[in-house]
């Protein structure tokens, strides 16, 4: 046993002041007194012998001076003795005695003092440990309250204080969990003075929540007013792995409280400590499934160790070959028990690259079904020993509700995905759909007759409208097809001149005729018709002959093969300025694409918007924004203004990221931006038959027509397009709209992102529509240059 003062709350700098205590054994030595009175057993004159050497020692007083506890080391080995049952061994026992309320220990047992010195020394490095946190101030004034409560009030409340604390020991990796009792039963509560009256029974309730204003309860009952005598005995408990599962437990309930980097490495944390080994890795393989296949990325949840040392596609594919075979048929499988035989043999090479002596893979379900499997393996062999993986066992039905939630989230995302980017099904308006399926579901059940289905609109909402577009897109593929075309018939001209004089078939003449006709075609007038019948020639005639003449002459094999080469789309040179256009008006969409998902995630943070992309050579977007898009947040015309000025300044941003590209395309391409800006609100539905949203109304259909037509407009009496490269034009109807917008763009220019070249533009009448005006400014050379 050890006899040492060891100040805890002198460690921490943390000690709860005015506190009257002083170390007694008055209440100790009554309560053997008590117990001799009442006893009759043997164990009576134990308690004679253990109070008489209490009675006989000439430092007892009834304040004994904490420096004076070495003069009872007898009788406090007694008092162990006394209190513990017999058999405890005290080389493992976690017991010891302290001040009352107050953490300053005098005596315990070396496995007591051990661990307390140590979480005092982690303390000193970290804020961590036993030492008192400010939530642990904020407990032990709880506790001395509920002492008070309990023995001068006479109210039923626990004297004992329970915690449960983590104490991180450094050289073992590994979190220890201790379940600490503080036993007051031989401490003394004396009042000084008058006690101030007060709502004793709700204060002590609303002492127990965390807000409680600690500085008001110190002044409506301060703990001046009380004095504290005796000792208490604290016991501690290692509860590592109870509290291990509790954490598990914890993370799987609270998921959405954790970020995906650290919520594997917490609950792998856990679980070592709970096995006790922090050279024991686990793995968690959820079943995650796209149409009924298992696959795996590495991502949502999955830390494998298998996946981490594949090399190549092959192996994936062996791995998930293997992955689907087990968790269709699971079983628990022990590398080292010669289980890995036939089927799992060769999952020892992917266990040994990875360095693992010793492997574990058990399949854990959910609801009777395989929601996934744990891996436990270890760098070191006889880690997995028997007892350690039967600790897995209680665990194991809160690891398949965190792998099932692994799978609903990676559905979920799944459906987010889809919902996102290839329907109209959009999440600013998906509670309509539910509130009309949900209304179509409930009358099923109460009207007679097959139920109709709600018609889905949105009243009064304000529409946006932007288009960039590739400039003269029909003309530049036009001339990279005739370029292909052209080299494509040169080839095969030769070829059919060289087969000709090899063969003498006269059918040849005729294909060279037509050949050279084709390429007298090709540069004139060309249409889609023409290149119909263009392709019909060169399939259904010309090839095939060369087809034939590589039979029958092999020595122009060679040549017609290279031919045959040249004519494959993903590589071949005739198609090679129609893969580079391609190419470049993929680059441009991919940059447009990006910019626009970037303004509709922050529009929607702004406030919820229905937002529709429709691709073209380039890209057109609609926007709806209104109070009955989002019943549930109020409207403020400032977020439609917000709107238009952010609308306007990505346009811009577009321009300068499209111009920026040019110099880098294998075609150089230039983009138009186009806004049509329109300040009434209008009706939209939603058209089961298209499956997305249009506008409803006569008088708003002018307003999808007008959007059509305006992309090919020309200035009035002009020949010139509205839109122009490097520009973009604003179209509008009234001069009120124009005044909105002439402010955005001043901002702009100032911001260096416009030119100073703003145009104010009369265009000319389409069919059925007469009076459209535009704006048109040019995007800050400088700023497109640099991007």
């Amino acid at each position: 046993m050890y006899y040492e003062l060891f100040d805890l709350a002198e460690k921490s700098g943390k000690r709860i002041g005015n506190l009257d205590i002083r170390l007694s054994f008055n209440r100790f030595l009554s309560y053997l007194e008590q117990r001799i009175a009442a006893t009759g057993s043997v164990k009576k004159g134990f308690f004679e012998y253990v109070l008489n050497k209490f009675l006989s020692n000439k430092h007892l007083k009834d304040e004994i001076p904490v420096e004076e506890i070495k003069y009872f080391r007898e009788e406090l080995e007694l008092m162990y003795n006394l209190l513990q049952p017999p058999l405890d061994d005290e080389k493992t026992n976690l017991w010891g005695l302290c001040i009352p309320i107050d953490p300053v220990i005098f005596f315990g047992t070396k496995a007591f003092y051990d661990l307390v010195k140590k979480s005092a020394a982690k303390a000193d490095h970290c804020e961590e440990g036993m030492i008192p946190t400010d939530e642990m101030m904020q407990r032990r004034l709880q506790f001395i309250y509920t002492i008070i409560f309990s023995k001068v009030y006479n109210q039923p409340f626990s004297a004992n204080l329970e915690l449960t604390h983590s104490v991180d020991f450094q050289e073992e990796g590994l979190a220890k969990y201790f379940r600490i009792n503080i036993d007051t039963r031989f401490v003394d509560v004396q009042v000084k003075g008058t006690l101030p009256e007060f709502k004793m029974s709700v204060w002590a309730n609303e002492i127990r929540n965390e807000d409680f204003d600690w500085k008001k309860g110190l002044r409506e009952l301060p703990l001046d007013l009380f004095s504290f005598r005796g000792f208490g005995i604290i016991t501690v408990e290692d509860v590592t792995e109870e509290q291990s599962v509790e954490n598990i437990k914890s993370l799987t309930l609270n998921r959405n409280g954790h970020t995906d980097s650290g919520y594997n490495d917490q609950v792998i944390a856990s679980l070592k400590s709970l096995l006790g080994s922090s050279k024991i890795e686990f793995g968690l393989l959820p079943n995650l499934r796209v149409n009924d296949r298992l696959v795996f990325s590495g991502e949502e949840g999955a830390t494998t160790v298998m996946w981490d040392v594949k090399n190549g596609k092959a192996q994936e594919q062996t791995l998930l070959t293997f992955a689907e075979s087990y968790l269709n048929h699971p079983k628990t499988v022990i590398f080292g028990e010669n289980e890995f035989s036939g089927k799992y043999k060769f999952i020892e090479g992917y266990l040994q690259k990875a360095g693992i002596q010793s492997y574990a893979l058990l399949p854990v379900y959910h609801s009777n079904k395989v929601a996934g499997a744990l891996e436990v393996y270890s760098m070191e062999k006889d880690q997995l020993t028997h007892s350690r993986l039967l600790k897995l066992r209680p665990i194991l039905p809160i690891i398949s509700q965190l792998l099932q939630n692994t799978v609903d989230e990676f559905n979920t995302s799944i459906d987010g995905v889809i919902m996102d980017k290839f329907t109209a099904l959009q999440p600013a308006v998906q509670w309509k759909f539910k509130e009309v399926a949900w209304h179509y579901l409930r009358d099923t059940h109460h009207v007679s007759g097959k139920p109709v289905i709600e018609k889905i609109r949105f009243t009064h909402v304000y529409p946006l409208y932007g288009a960039i577009d590739i400039r003269n897109s029909t003309v530049e593929r036009n001339k990279a097809l005739v370029l292909d075309l052209d080299y494509q018939l040169e080839l095969i001209l030769d070829l059919l001149t060289r087969a000709k004089n090899k063969t003498g078939i006269l059918l040849i003449d005729e294909m060279i005729f037509k050949c050279k006709k084709w390429l007298s075609a090709i540069d004139g007038h060309f249409n889609d018709y023409d290149a119909v019948l263009l392709s019909e020639f060169l399939e259904q005639e010309a090839e095939p002959l060369l087809k034939h003449v590589a039979i029958s002459h092999p020595d122009l094999k060679e040549a017609i093969d290279y031919y045959f080469s040249t004519i494959n789309e993903a590589d071949g040179a005739a198609f090679r300025n129609r893969r580079a256009l391609e190419n470049s008006m993929k680059a441009i969409n991919t940059v447009i694409s990006q910019q626009l998902e970037d303004f509709n995630t922050e529009l929607q943070k702004l406030y919820p918007a229905y937002f529709e992309k429709f691709r073209t050579d380039g890209l057109e977007y609609d926007i709806y924004i209104g109070q009955s898009i989002a019943p549930h947040l109020p409207f403020n015309p400032l977020y439609l203004k917000n709107i238009r000025l952010w609308q306007l300044r990505t346009m811009a941003e577009i321009a300068r990221l499209t111009g920026s590209l040019c110099p880098a395309m294998e075609h150089e391409l230039e983009t138009t931006q186009l806004i049509f800006i329109r300040s009434v609100p209008i009706d939209i539905a939603f058209r089961p038959d298209e499956r997305k949203f249009d506008v409803e109304g006569s008088y708003n259909i002018r307003y999808q027509i007008v959007k059509k037509r305006i992309d090919k407009v020309h200035l009035k009496n002009s020949t010139e397009r509205l839109t122009q490269p490097g520009k973009i034009a604003l179209v509008y109807f009234n001069r009120v709209e124009a005044d909105e917008y002439k402010g955005y763009i001043s901002y702009l220019q100032n911001e260096g992102l416009l030119n100073d070249d703003l145009e104010f533009l009369e265009l000319e009448d389409l069919q059925g529509i007469s009076g459209l005006r535009a704006m048109r400014v040019g995007v800050a050379a400088d700023a497109r240059a640099n991007a």
